[in-house]
């Protein structure tokens, strides 16, 4: 069964008005007036719903969201569509939400669901007074509610954008095409059903990837403006190069992903949607994969570097129970033992390095090579220069080491200068891809 999301906005009041000049209608229509004003002017709209259902009963084009849900059924040829209501921070939009769900009561073949209450099917923040308030507040609950009725519905899910705000049509479109979404819609005074077509474009997340560092800093789940940087701070997220930096913060700008509001940087709304999307889909799986990956690619790197060495072994996944090393380098002769960690230049794992690596595999490796001298090196693969502010963690990391392994025990950090070519078959890392970084 289908699930259509859909928007309701007051055209059954104003089809209701055009034949019969109703006051109520025309003293609730004022758009200052919010959903919490609804208890000032309870008689008024009660007064008003009996006689739009009364006056809407046997009526298929009472509005434009019953039009456009009995021609999007048709459409879909499907006994039963299920159909979810999202109304506006207005009065009118929640009350004509209910005088269409009681439309369609006993109407075979429709399942209409409605919530009136904030938090629920009324999006707080979504009206047209205010403008900062329709972006900051009403589109980013909006598309909460979306993505919990999305996650609970095993359903297919449609968007039916006839009705509602106009203002919502591009938000609305920009996220069906994101997730690819089948989005209806019916002209006003027209009975044609229109489904926009799926644009054949994707979505290039990987600048998200370049530069997770500084998305990370402005996620949409800080719970105060306090918390975000100011530009100069920004900055030192983007690049080590101020000149570097500024042009790629000028470039998310001019993407609209980004904006400066009260001197803090944070996402704009197509911001918080494209990076949702990133870690939806890509942030686990796909970096799982990308460092899998890239520990072979060293694995093979060194393995061609000592293949002719005859007192050293290398391995690939060596288990120290319940630890286990992305590679060891042991020479036997000198009695020498390099641990080494492979991870993302772009989202450094401190915690887990800290944690799993240096409190729990280092020691569980000195347990079985006793009168091996270690070492530890952590390889950071990034396109980009490492960033000079993430130096004071690992200089944390290396503090730590000495702390648990002795004050002797050597802990670097390299970057691994990568290109796109590195995912190639055939493409190898070369001594000039490996870059030690001065921590101290």
């Amino acid at each position: 069964m289908k699930n259509v999301i859909t928007m309701v906005g007051t055209s059954i009041f104003a089809n209701y008005h055009n034949d019969q000049r109703d006051d109520i209608y025309e003293d609730l229509k004022d758009t200052s007036l919010r959903f919490a004003d609804i208890e000032d002017y309870e008689e008024e709209c009660q007064e008003l719903k009996r006689e739009v259902i009364e006056w809407a009963k046997h009526k298929e084009d009472a509005s434009a969201e019953i039009k456009s849900l009995l021609k999007i059924k048709e459409e879909l040829k499907e006994d039963r569509i299920s159909v979810q209501l999202l109304a506006t921070d207005t009065i009118l939009s929640p009350l004509a939400a209910e005088i269409i769900k009681e439309w369609f009561e006993g109407k075979e073949g429709f399942e209409v669901r409605f919530e009136k209450e904030y938090g629920q099917d009324v999006i707080k923040g979504l009206q047209v007074k205010n403008s900062k308030e329709f972006e900051e507040e009403g589109l980013i609950t909006l598309f909460e509610r979306i993505k919990r009725i999305i996650d609970q519905n095993t359903q297919d899910v449609i968007f039916n954008i006839t009705g509602g705000y106009k203002a919502v049509v591009p938000f609305l479109t920009f996220y069906a095409q994101l997730y690819a979404i089948p989005v209806y819609y019916i002209f006003e005074m027209e009975n044609e059903l229109i489904k926009l077509p799926q644009l054949p474009i994707q979505i290039d997340l990987s600048f998200i990837e370049d530069h997770f560092m500084a998305f990370e800093a402005i996620k949409p789940d800080k719970e105060k403006k306090s918390n975000f940087p100011d530009k100069e701070k920004f900055l030192e997220y983007l690049h080590n190069e101020k000149n570097q930096a500024e042009r790629i913060f000028k470039e998310l700008q001019q993407n609209k992903l980004i904006t400066i509001e009260d001197n803090k940087v944070i996402l704009t709304i197509y911001g918080r949607l494209i990076h949702n999307k990133f870690f939806m889909e890509k942030a686990t799986e796909y970096q799982t994969l990308k460092g899998t990956f890239m520990e072979l690619k060293v694995f093979d790197y060194f393995y061609h570097r000592y293949s002719q060495a005859k007192d050293i072994n290398i391995y690939h996944s060596k288990e120290f129970k319940p630890y286990e090393a992305d590679i060891v380098i042991e020479n036997k002769k000198n009695k020498q033992l390099e641990i080494i960690e492979i991870k993302p230049g772009n989202r450094i794992p401190f915690n887990d390095i800290k944690d799993k690596k240096i409190k729990g595999l280092l020691p569980a490796v000195k347990k079985q090579y006793p009168d091996y001298q270690l070492t530890f090196k952590v390889y950071l693969y990034h396109k980009v220069e490492i960033l000079n502010h993430l130096k004071e963690q690992m200089r944390e990391c290396n503090q730590l080491a000495k702390q648990i392994m002795g004050d002797n025990f050597k802990v670097e950090w390299y970057w691994l200068k990568i290109t796109n070519k590195i995912y190639q078959a055939k493409e190898l890392i070369k001594d000039t891809d490996i870059i030690l970084i001065s921590v101290e």
